[in-house]
């Protein structure tokens, strides 16, 4: 499995260089993988490169686990003004992350505990 994860890697990297125009994120633990991009258009692209690149050997993403969202300082206001309510959150390494704001009312990521662990816990 290490090897395949390394390749992955190499792969994402040769990627940014050639089709990213803006920031890209990538955030890596063992096969989960979180990925942030400045530009829509670029994670579009980019969902539809991977997909293609995993069907060249045999291998496609989970449809429950893959999914884009919208995740920055300006997802609560740019949804709020489409009228589709608080941003969405995601599970990455057992928490639930969510797009807050501190004191100051500025951006912050907020991480809580999975809940469906929690309840298994307790």
């Amino acid at each position: 499995m290490p090897i395949c994860i390394y390749v992955f890697d190499l792969w994402v990297e040769v990627w940014r260089k050639k089709c990213a125009q803006g920031d890209v994120v990538v955030v890596r633990y063992a096969d989960d993988i979180i990925l942030g991009f400045q530009y829509q258009v670029e994670a579009d692209r980019f969902l539809d490169s991977l997909r293609e690149r995993l069907g060249k050997f045999g291998l496609e993403l989970h449809p429950e686990k893959t999914r884009r969202i919208e995740f920055s300082r300006y997802a609560e206001r740019n949804r709020e003004r489409r009228g589709e309510g608080k941003p969405e959150t995601f599970d990455f390494l057992g928490f639930t992350h969510i797009s807050g704001k501190n004191a100051l009312g500025r951006f912050a990521v907020r991480r809580t505990t999975i809940r469906k662990r929690m309840r298994a816990k307790l």
